[in-house]
């Protein structure tokens, strides 16, 4: 089996650019699958079925420790993906053309000053702050300054799905329009003796605007304190600075008590509505404000078996503002098993919210053998009011994959089921992976 050929005239490209790359990362994965979906919905009547019939091509390329006489340390990074469907078009395939894609990033990252200044340039993803994981095509700069200072910006215009209008009105990105900028400024202090010990605390702005008019304005705050080893605590809270009002705040705390024993406990506030973009019409079907506390806890039984266990108490509005508060519940309890190249395990969960609520059970196992695994999953819902007449739900999946040579492997996986909107529905893939990393040296 022979390398890809565009991806051989990357890496050539890559290296033959004047500076060296010690280290080339390539993945491509090729995907066909085959199922059925409903068209045409009409109350009372039954749905029309078609057969889809999509295949993706995924490519992502990495290049680091590009050595130059400017930058310390440079680094390209290009991901991206194309699809076709073969018979109809499936309902998310986000445009009237079988063939489509989109460029998740492509970016160029470059260190300088001793790698105190970091400055990248292209289509990213911003993590830090209020920025929530924003993508743009722009530019961002950290800069790291002494006594423990950090000082971050960006710039940019947001991200349109399929390279489609950047309007806020249009586009699907949750911060669509056509400009925004923001920044942190942070703290951290290192508390001698374990790894990671030590508080990081940060105050953030992000900006978003559509032809001028304003989409999201939002400052907020975070922290991480690592007291003791076993003992963590982080917070965010977030101002919609345009609605005078917070958009989120959150708590979290983690505890060892003993090796085996992980304890945690959490508490979140959500404004639904002002996670969408300000010009969206969906943020008028939001909930005003929601509010959860959380509890969980996690512990190694020994020889390989595990089991915990996640509750959350849920606070949402009632049906109409002059209702009360509703509270829901979701529960989550696990087993988790592994021995060799052996896995399994099973989750029991329990939902009650507003609209409905279930109980659900969850089977799965994989095997290995070697090059090659075999996986199976069972899942089944029981609600607590019908669903489209229906009062639970089935599905199951089989996999099974093998390591080939030069850096491909392929899977093969099927699944099937029983649900509130299909008597009978199934669908199959074919994955065939590819995934190799490259060390190009130059002399010089």
């Amino acid at each position: 089996m022979r390398t890809p050929r565009h991806i051989v005239a990357a890496v050539a490209l890559l290296a033959a650019t004047g500076a060296g790359a010690d280290t080339v990362e390539v993945t491509s994965t090729t995907l066909v699958s085959a199922g059925q979906q409903t068209r045409d919905r009409r109350l009372g009547e039954d749905p029309d079925l078609v057969t889809v019939v999509p295949a993706y091509e995924i490519v992502s390329i990495t290049a680091r420790d590009i050595r130059t006489k400017v930058a310390d340390d440079l680094q390209l990074q290009l991901s991206g993906w194309g699809s076709y469907d073969f018979d109809s078009l499936r309902w998310d395939n986000g445009t009237s053309e079988a063939l489509t894609g989109d460029l998740m990033s492509a970016q160029v990252q470059a260190k300088f000053l001793d790698r105190r200044l970091t400055l990248r340039l292209g289509r990213e993803h911003v993590m830090s702050g209020v920025a929530r994981m924003i993508q743009i095509d722009g530019g961002e700069a950290i800069l790291v300054l002494p006594g423990g200072f950090r000082l971050s910006g960006y710039v940019g215009s947001p991200v349109a799905q399929r390279f489609a209008s950047r309007s806020g009105v249009k586009s699907w990105n949750p911060a669509g329009g056509d400009f925004a900028y923001g920044g942190r400024v942070g703290w951290s202090l290192a508390i001698p003796g374990h790894a990671g010990r030590g508080l990081d605390v940060g105050a953030s702005a992000n900006v978003v605007e559509d032809a001028g008019d304003p989409v999201r304005q939002e400052v907020g705050a975070d922290f991480r304190l690592q007291p003791l080893q076993d003992v963590s605590f982080t917070g965010f809270g977030a101002f919609s600075v345009y609605d005078e009002r917070f958009s989120e705040a959150s708590v979290a705390a983690r505890w060892k008590p003993v090796h085996r024993l992980e304890v945690t406990a959490d508490w979140r506030f959500l404004a639904p509505d002002l996670f969408l973009a300000r010009n969206s019409i969906l943020s008028v079907f939001s909930a005003s404000t929601r509010k959860e506390y959380g509890v969980g806890l996690d512990y190694e039984l020994g020889r390989g078996l595990s089991v915990g266990a996640d509750y959350h108490l849920s606070v949402e509005p009632g049906e109409t503002a002059e209702d009360d508060s509703y509270l829901g519940h979701d529960l989550v309890m696990r087993a988790d098993w592994t021995r060799g190249a052996t896995d399994a395990g099973a989750e029991i969960t329990y939902l009650d919210a507003l609209e409905n609520g279930y109980w659900a059970g969850r089977l799965y196992g994989k095997q290995g053998f070697g090059k090659v695994f075999a996986a199976a999953d069972v899942m089944s819902y029981f609600f607590k009011e019908d669903v489209n007449g229906e009062s639970f739900a089935v599905t199951g999946s089989l996999s099974g994959g093998i390591e080939l040579a030069r850096g491909f492997s392929a899977v093969l996986a099927g699944r099937a089921g029983v649900t509130p909107y299909m008597e009978q529905t199934y669908d199959v893939m074919a994955k065939l992976v590819y995934n190799q990393t490259y060390t190009v040296r130059e002399v010089r």
